[in-house]
């Protein structure tokens, strides 16, 4: 029988929450599932595949863990899917240091699931003790001293572009996303995050006037409730929203009707400010700015930058993409 998600929804803190494994080799292992699509407290755990978000901030947490008391901040991260992951159970990290110093350490993290769903949720450590499968996910990630003193410069964001649209009350945006499924099967809606309220502001007037690499998404978002984490785990959470809805903007940006095969290949992101100066909260809301640059080859690029409530860049991110338009077969 399936693993039963839990009947309330996890904190972001609880979804990121990793077990040490060994005391020799550094390894965790997950205790809560990735979110899926169809993700639903007190439900059976899916088998489709778990959003890539999911890993990609936990696999930054699991990063950070050893160097927590170092006062290193993460700086950069870049990963790298190379087969889909599974939310009926749980991931096991296993994390090297590649350099480290007293300003600057750089670490990469594998992940593998094993071979065989879970019986029970949240995960119980022995599922780590199973037969693993192929690597499913690599991230490097670096982590930087915050230098203090210089000279601050940068672009403000721009919100009179996109008129009176973000002027509005954010609360008055769309929490529920809807989207065409997988080679158009269907529609899905984009499940809940964990303690984090994403909205999606309707940008089908401007887009009818901006196509191709003009094409913007936007999300806003804040904290559902009070984040008492470690700074570390803050970053990992603008990590966990970039992901959200990356191949629509392919789509519209370049005119699919339908995606076919697709799937993120690689997800960068660089913070420009340390965590500290990125917390969340109830009462303030983030932008994510995203858009296209280039499409072709069975591939496809996509943008976005974050910023603060102040309309500071906090983040920058570019993800590499597979993206093939959907072919009907002939008859």
């Amino acid at each position: 029988m399936p693993a039963i998600a839990p009947a309330e929804p996890p904190s972001f803190a609880q979804a990121m929450d990793l077990v040490r494994l060994s005391t020799v080799e550094e390894s965790y292992t997950s205790t809560f599932p990735a979110l899926t699509f169809d993700y639903a407290p007190a439900k059976p755990l899916s088998v489709q595949r778990s959003y890539g978000g999911h890993t990609f901030a936990q696999a930054m947490w699991a990063a950070s863990l050893a160097i927590s008391d170092s006062g290193l901040r993460i700086h950069e991260a870049n990963g790298y899917w190379t087969q889909a992951g599974c939310a009926d159970r749980p991931f096991v990290y296993e994390v090297k240091t590649l350099s480290l110093t007293r300003s600057f350490a750089l670490r990469q993290v594998t992940a593998r699931q094993p071979t065989t769903p879970s019986a029970d949720c949240p995960f119980p450590t022995s599922d780590a003790s199973k037969e693993l499968g192929p690597v499913a996910f690599v991230l490097s990630c670096s982590f930087k001293r915050r230098e203090e003193g210089g000279p601050k410069y940068g672009l403000a964001f721009d919100g009179a572009k996109y008129g009176d649209i973000l002027r509005m009350d954010p609360t008055s945006h769309p929490r529920d996303v809807y989207l065409r499924g997988p080679q158009g099967r269907g529609i899905i809606r984009l499940a809940d995050f964990p303690s984090i309220d994403v909205r999606t502001p309707d940008m089908q007037e401007y887009n009818q006037r901006n196509k191709g690499t003009a094409h913007r998404r936007l999300h806003v978002y804040r904290a559902t409730g009070p984040l008492n984490v470690d700074a570390n785990l803050v970053a990992a959470i603008h990590a966990y929203v970039s992901d959200r809805a990356g191949l629509d903007v392919l789509k519209h940006a370049f005119e699919a009707d339908e995606i076919g095969v697709s799937g993120s290949l690689n997800h960068k992101i660089i913070f420009h400010t340390s965590p500290e100066e990125m917390a969340l909260n109830e009462t303030t809301w983030f932008i994510q700015e995203m858009s296209s640059s280039r499409g072709g080859e069975g591939r496809g690029v996509i943008d976005s930058r974050i910023w603060s409530p102040s309309g500071v860049l906090v983040a920058t991110t570019i993800q590499d993409t597979l993206f093939r338009k959907h072919q009907a077969k002939l008859a």
